[in-house]
């Protein structure tokens, strides 16, 4: 699976990525999100886009969303699966180059691919790819 970004562009959304979840970390202390329905919950700029982008809402999109992409992420085996079974953790810029194809093959291109990349990587990672994938399952 290719990348639709060159190693420039990886670098900046994975950047964008990396300070937004600063952002979320600085705030976690004052606010726990129970759900990605709350409008002042820490989450809501990145669901915000997702529901514009998406043009649906983002709990409805992030389902479709792990359908796609349920063997890197959820799958024992899978890339970013490994990376999170190893270090609780997942890299910014392997998210980009994980989550861009995906998103291309669920038709988003240009400019709102790389708001979606970016929107999606920091629900993602600052949930943690077990809540992702448990919350969002089929």
């Amino acid at each position: 699976m290719t990348t639709p970004f060159d190693s420039e562009t990886i670098a900046a959304l994975a950047g964008q990525i990396d300070t937004e979840l600063a952002g979320l970390q600085q705030s976690k202390s004052l606010s726990v999100q129970k759900s990605l329905e709350e409008p002042d919950a820490p989450l809501a700029k990145q669901v915000s886009e997702i529901e514009k982008i998406a043009k649906e809402p983002a709990p409805s999109f992030l389902r479709k969303f792990r359908k796609a992409a349920k063997a890197d992420l959820c799958e024992k085996g899978g890339i970013l699966n490994a990376q999170w079974e190893q270090w609780k953790d997942l890299a910014s810029g392997d998210v980009v180059k994980s989550f861009g194809p995906i998103l291309v093959g669920l038709g988003f291109t240009g400019a709102l691919l790389e708001v979606m990349v970016v929107a999606l990587g920091t629900i993602v990672i600052h949930i943690g790819l077990k809540a992702f994938c448990e919350e969002f399952g089929e």
